[in-house]
């Protein structure tokens, strides 16, 4: 029988092992080949997907950008609360670079219908290629509503062209607060330099600085107080195309500004503005002050100029204008104007005088003049005096008593009197530039001039002349110190602000005896309220009584029973010219006859009310001569004065007390 035939492979075992293990090694080649290829595939996407997210994140900044968001700064008040400096809307034009083909043609536009002259085109152009190409550069600010909308109608047809509202400073008073609040500016190039400079600020200030709405400080608290008032910029992303043009805002990414901090000042805005008003046409200062707590309630300085000329960039011209004009608008004169005292410093001579010995019964000859040294130095009554004491040397400004007198202190005891009074002294009101004045002595006379102090020199310390230099703020210090008794009352601007504490007033000052102070005041009242005093017709002015129960009216109102309300004060006339013998021989020139800039300077200094004093008031007036009886420094000060007595919390608080108490047969009021 046949066998059946196996099924399979018919070659040989070995044969077989042979091709089945050629077989596998062929297939694990390839499996190997496989799994590289898809591993090698692997690698290579994940290769690309973070090739991908770098070019992603590359995508993200282009389509980005953060633009900085300035803070409004912080308001700043008066005393009662009136707003003087604060942050509002602004109407203005700008332009988008990169959006306008032809800027010199967009900038004409737009000068054509605002009706600007091409000194202004020119002027824009420059500014608007100076900043970003994709940001608006403003080029005209502060348009009137009816500017505002003239653009507006006719913005389809100027490219690149945008009209649009921005925070801007303002100050409401213009003229009544340039000089102790002072302005802002756009940074300048040597701002941006400095932020470079500083490590700690670097490229982020310097870039901050360029942005076109950024204003910072550049006179009077506005710069001093800069860092409390500026704030905390914001920030906000948008979204700009290919060419940096702002597409849009990413509302998620977004930080607001933060509001500069407010300052409350020690002003009266109602006292400041009747200074103000009170010096007409004429150049100087007026500062008043409480004689307890040093708040400056007035401190003015004329003339003046509108701070919001400069915010949005002052025109070369008017800039020119002021800073070219003799009466020096733009300096604050209450604190940096530096002026002989003349016979206001009579108070000072006398109480050193006093302090050297010279006694209550003292009196002096005046024939008209006081021959020292081979010269004979005059009085300002040609006829003299005849035989006058401390108070009537006072009263009638007596100039030969003082030289005398000035010869028996000696001017080392006049020069530290004088420094305890407040004067050479530099005063921090929170304000630049406060100037310290010089009051000289023999020591720095040898140090600074190389020569010896002689008596001739203190002769004339005796009247306030030669190298004497006092400011307005320190003569109202000095006029204070005398009104309290001697305390050393520092003055203050700044109420309140982050920061800044009252200072802390001192006790009555060592060395100074009450009795002479009384004396000095005794004399200063009679300047204004006796005969023969240099300051009556002030003394007159104040025309205010005080009631029985305490309120103070006019004086044409006052009942029966009410008492006068008077001041007490100094004149004083600070020559800025030699007089010659030959000059005085044939008559000296008169004020009024004289060129401006040749004239005296004219000052006061004052406080009251004399029986119970609370204000202590200097007024300078530059080169017045005491020529304009309407506008003469005690005039104005009659004025200030008045008006301050008027609005004293205490009299007011007086006043409403008053109205709530009935009349005769009559119910109590209601207050309401």
């Amino acid at each position: 029988m046949a066998r059946p035939k196996k099924i399979g492979s018919t070659l040989p075992k070995r044969d077989a092992n042979v091709i089945f293990t050629r077989r596998a090694a062929l297939m694990s080649f390839i499996g190997v080949g496989v799994m590289g290829t898809i591993l090698a595939r692997m690698a290579q996407l994940q290769a690309s997907d973070a090739i991908g997210h770098e070019y992603t994140n590359a995508a993200d900044n282009n389509r980005f950008d953060t633009r900085i968001v300035p803070p409004p700064r912080g308001v700043v008040y008066d005393r009662f609360g009136t707003v003087l400096a604060q942050t509002s809307k602004d109407y203005q034009v700008s332009i988008v670079q990169n959006d306008a083909p032809d800027v010199v043609e967009s900038v004409r536009r737009v000068a054509e219908i605002l009706g600007l002259d091409s000194e202004w085109a020119r002027r824009a152009v420059i500014r608007v290629r100076g900043g970003s190409r994709y940001e608006p550069q403003p080029i005209r600010e502060g348009l009137t509503w009816e500017e505002f909308n003239a653009i507006n109608v006719r913005l389809p047809e100027l490219r690149g062209v945008v009209a649009n509202s921005a925070d801007v400073r303002a100050y409401p008073f213009d003229v009544v607060y340039a000089h102790p609040i002072g302005y802002v500016q756009k940074p300048t190039q040597r701002d941006i330099d400095r932020a470079l400079a500083d490590p700690e600020q670097g490229e982020s200030r310097a870039a901050y600085l360029r942005n076109p709405h950024v204003r910072v400080g550049k006179a009077g608290l506005e710069a001093s107080m800069e860092e409390t008032l500026h704030g905390q910029a914001g920030w906000r992303k948008v979204i700009v195309n290919a060419r940096g043009v702002e597409m849009g805002e990413d509302e998620r990414e977004r930080r607001e500004p933060v509001a500069g901090s407010g300052v409350v000042l020690t002003i009266d805005h109602e006292l400041q503005r009747t200074a103000m008003q009170s010096f007409g046409d004429q150049a100087g200062a007026c500062v008043v002050m409480d004689i307890y707590t040093g708040d400056i309630l007035v401190m003015a300085s004329t003339p003046s100029f509108d701070p919001n000329l400069f915010v949005n960039g002052i025109d070369t011209a008017t800039f020119s204008q002021l800073n070219t004009d003799e009466k020096k608008p733009l300096f604050n004169k209450a604190i940096s104007g530096g002026y002989p005292p003349g016979s206001t410093f009579k108070t000072m001579v006398g109480i050193a005088a006093k302090q050297a010995g010279v006694a209550d019964d003292w009196h002096v000859g005046c024939p008209g003049f006081f021959s020292y040294g081979g010269r004979d130095f005059h009085c300002w009554k040609r006829g003299g005096h005849g035989s006058v004491d401390l108070h009537r040397a006072i009263r009638e400004s007596c100039d030969v008593y003082f030289y005398n007198a000035a010869l028996r202190a000696g001017p080392e005891r006049i020069a530290a009197v004088a420094r305890e009074f407040g004067l050479g002294v530099a005063h921090d009101v929170t304000l630049p530039n406060v100037l310290a004045g010089l009051v000289p002595d023999p020591t720095w006379w040898l140090a600074h001039r190389h020569e010896q102090w002689t008596g001739g020199l203190t002769v004339n310390y005796g009247i306030g002349q030669g190298s004497l230099i006092v400011t307005p703020l320190q003569l109202c210090v000095q006029a204070a110190r005398i009104a309290n008794n001697g305390k050393a009352v520092v003055p203050r601007l700044v109420r309140e602000a982050p920061g800044v504490t009252p200072p802390r007033q001192p006790p009555t000052m060592t060395g100074i005896a009450p009795e002479h102070l009384a004396q000095i005041r005794g004399g200063m009242y009679g300047v204004c309220n006796e005969g023969g005093g240099t300051a009556t017709r002030a003394g007159a002015m104040i025309g205010l009584s005080r009631r029985p129960d305490g309120v103070v009216v006019d004086t044409a109102q006052a009942p029966a029973g009410s008492t006068p309300l008077q001041i007490a004060g100094k004149t004083g006339t600070s020559q800025v010219r030699i007089i010659t013998a030959a000059e005085r021989a044939r008559g000296v020139i008169s004020n009024d006859q004289l060129p401006w800039a040749l004239r005296d300077n004219a000052l006061f200094i004052s406080w009251g009310p004399f029986d119970n004093p609370r204000y202590a008031c200097a007024v300078v007036i530059e080169h017045g001569g005491h020529t304009n009886v309407e506008f003469d420094a005690p005039i104005v000060t009659a004025r200030v004065l008045r008006e301050t007595f008027l609005r004293d919390p205490a009299n007011r608080a007086a006043a409403r007390l008053a109205a709530l108490e009935p009349q005769a047969g009559q119910p109590a009021r209601q207050s309401v």
